[in-house]
Protein backbone atom coordinates (compact mmCIF):
# COMPACT_ATOMS: atom_id res chain seq x y z
CA UNK A 1 0.00 0.00 0.00
CA UNK A 2 1.89 3.00 -1.28
CA UNK A 3 -0.74 5.71 -1.10
CA UNK A 4 -0.91 7.80 2.04
CA UNK A 5 -4.19 7.59 3.93
CA UNK A 6 -5.97 10.90 4.29
CA UNK A 7 -8.63 9.89 6.82
CA UNK A 8 -8.62 8.03 10.08
CA UNK A 9 -10.35 4.71 10.65
CA UNK A 10 -12.57 4.75 13.73
CA UNK A 11 -14.31 1.77 15.33
CA UNK A 12 -17.46 2.84 17.21
CA UNK A 13 -18.97 0.44 19.75
CA UNK A 14 -22.07 0.98 21.87
CA UNK A 15 -24.94 -1.33 22.80
CA UNK A 16 -27.41 1.52 22.16
CA UNK A 17 -27.85 1.31 18.39
CA UNK A 18 -29.26 4.82 17.99
CA UNK A 19 -26.23 6.34 19.74
CA UNK A 20 -23.91 4.20 17.63
CA UNK A 21 -25.55 5.47 14.44
CA UNK A 22 -25.37 9.11 15.58
CA UNK A 23 -21.68 8.84 16.45
CA UNK A 24 -20.96 7.17 13.10
CA UNK A 25 -22.74 9.94 11.18
CA UNK A 26 -20.84 12.61 13.12
CA UNK A 27 -17.46 10.99 12.48
CA UNK A 28 -18.25 10.28 8.81
CA UNK A 29 -19.24 13.93 8.31
CA UNK A 30 -15.68 14.79 9.36
CA UNK A 31 -14.14 12.44 6.78
CA UNK A 32 -13.46 9.50 9.08
CA UNK A 33 -13.78 5.95 7.81
CA UNK A 34 -16.11 4.36 10.35
CA UNK A 35 -16.68 0.76 11.37
CA UNK A 36 -19.28 -0.02 14.03
CA UNK A 37 -20.62 -2.75 16.26
CA UNK A 38 -23.18 -3.05 19.04
CA UNK A 39 -21.16 -5.41 21.26
CA UNK A 40 -17.58 -6.13 22.23
CA UNK A 41 -17.17 -9.48 20.50
CA UNK A 42 -18.40 -8.20 17.11
CA UNK A 43 -16.17 -5.14 17.54
CA UNK A 44 -13.14 -7.32 18.27
CA UNK A 45 -13.79 -9.34 15.12
CA UNK A 46 -14.07 -6.13 13.07
CA UNK A 47 -10.88 -4.79 14.65
CA UNK A 48 -8.94 -7.93 13.74
CA UNK A 49 -10.02 -7.77 10.09
CA UNK A 50 -9.89 -4.01 9.58
CA UNK A 51 -7.92 -2.86 6.55
CA UNK A 52 -6.64 -0.22 6.86
CA UNK A 53 -6.18 -0.78 10.59
CA UNK A 54 -8.23 1.06 13.20
CA UNK A 55 -6.70 4.32 14.44
CA UNK A 56 -9.23 5.09 17.18
CA UNK A 57 -11.58 2.93 19.23
CA UNK A 58 -14.63 4.79 20.56
CA UNK A 59 -16.33 2.46 23.00
CA UNK A 60 -19.04 2.53 25.60
CA UNK A 61 -17.54 1.52 28.92
CA UNK A 62 -20.61 -0.32 30.22
CA UNK A 63 -21.91 -2.97 27.80
CA UNK A 64 -23.33 -6.44 28.41
CA UNK A 65 -20.88 -9.28 27.85
CA UNK A 66 -17.49 -7.80 27.01
CA UNK A 67 -17.33 -4.27 28.43
CA UNK A 68 -15.41 -1.41 26.85
CA UNK A 69 -12.34 -1.85 29.03
CA UNK A 70 -12.08 -5.54 28.17
CA UNK A 71 -12.54 -4.72 24.48
CA UNK A 72 -9.85 -2.03 24.60
CA UNK A 73 -7.41 -4.40 26.32
CA UNK A 74 -7.99 -7.06 23.64
CA UNK A 75 -7.55 -4.52 20.82
CA UNK A 76 -4.47 -2.93 22.43
CA UNK A 77 -2.89 -6.37 22.74
CA UNK A 78 -3.05 -6.45 18.92
CA UNK A 79 -2.02 -2.78 18.46
CA UNK A 80 -0.31 -1.20 21.51
CA UNK A 81 -0.47 2.26 19.89
CA UNK A 82 -4.26 2.25 19.54
CA UNK A 83 -6.02 5.36 20.84
CA UNK A 84 -9.16 4.76 22.91
CA UNK A 85 -12.03 7.11 23.70
CA UNK A 86 -14.25 5.71 26.44
CA UNK A 87 -17.82 6.97 26.69
CA UNK A 88 -20.15 6.37 29.61
CA UNK A 89 -23.24 7.68 31.33
CA UNK A 90 -21.56 7.29 34.71
CA UNK A 91 -18.37 8.67 36.20
CA UNK A 92 -15.20 6.62 35.76
CA UNK A 93 -14.71 4.06 38.52
CA UNK A 94 -11.31 3.07 39.90
CA UNK A 95 -10.54 0.65 37.06
CA UNK A 96 -11.35 3.14 34.29
CA UNK A 97 -9.64 6.01 36.12
CA UNK A 98 -6.43 3.94 36.17
CA UNK A 99 -6.82 3.21 32.44
CA UNK A 100 -7.21 6.92 31.69
CA UNK A 101 -3.71 7.55 33.07
CA UNK A 102 -2.26 5.64 30.09
CA UNK A 103 -1.20 7.31 26.87
CA UNK A 104 -3.77 7.62 24.09
CA UNK A 105 -6.80 7.40 26.42
CA UNK A 106 -9.70 9.79 26.96
CA UNK A 107 -13.14 9.84 28.53
CA UNK A 108 -16.33 11.54 27.39
CA UNK A 109 -19.41 11.59 29.63
CA UNK A 110 -22.86 10.87 28.15
CA UNK A 111 -24.79 12.79 27.11
CA UNK A 112 -22.39 14.74 24.93
CA UNK A 113 -22.63 17.08 21.96
CA UNK A 114 -21.38 16.12 18.50
CA UNK A 115 -18.75 18.82 18.84
CA UNK A 116 -17.51 17.20 22.09
CA UNK A 117 -17.14 13.86 20.30
CA UNK A 118 -15.21 15.44 17.44
CA UNK A 119 -12.98 17.50 19.74
CA UNK A 120 -12.04 14.39 21.72
CA UNK A 121 -11.54 12.23 18.63
CA UNK A 122 -9.40 14.85 16.86
CA UNK A 123 -7.24 15.40 19.94
CA UNK A 124 -6.46 11.68 20.12
CA UNK A 125 -5.93 11.31 16.37
CA UNK A 126 -3.78 14.43 15.96
CA UNK A 127 -1.56 13.98 19.01
CA UNK A 128 2.17 13.56 18.32
CA UNK A 129 3.19 10.15 17.08
CA UNK A 130 4.86 7.82 19.55
CA UNK A 131 8.53 7.27 18.80
CA UNK A 132 8.06 3.51 19.00
CA UNK A 133 5.23 3.40 16.45
CA UNK A 134 5.89 2.42 12.87
CA UNK A 135 4.24 5.13 10.85
CA UNK A 136 0.99 5.06 12.78
CA UNK A 137 -0.87 8.26 13.56
CA UNK A 138 -1.64 7.40 17.18
CA UNK A 139 -1.00 10.11 19.71
CA UNK A 140 0.86 9.98 22.94
CA UNK A 141 -0.96 12.40 25.17
CA UNK A 142 -3.64 11.87 27.76
CA UNK A 143 -6.87 13.69 27.22
CA UNK A 144 -9.57 13.49 29.85
CA UNK A 145 -12.81 15.14 28.87
CA UNK A 146 -14.78 14.18 32.00
CA UNK A 147 -17.56 16.69 32.65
Amino acid sequence: MNSKRTSATVLVVDDQEILTRLMCKTLESHDCRVLWANNGQDALNLFRGAEPPVDLLVTDYEMPGMNGLELAHECCALDPNLSVLYISGSSPGIELAAELRLENRAFLAKPFRQSDLMQSAKALLEAPTNTYSSGSSHGSQLLSMAR
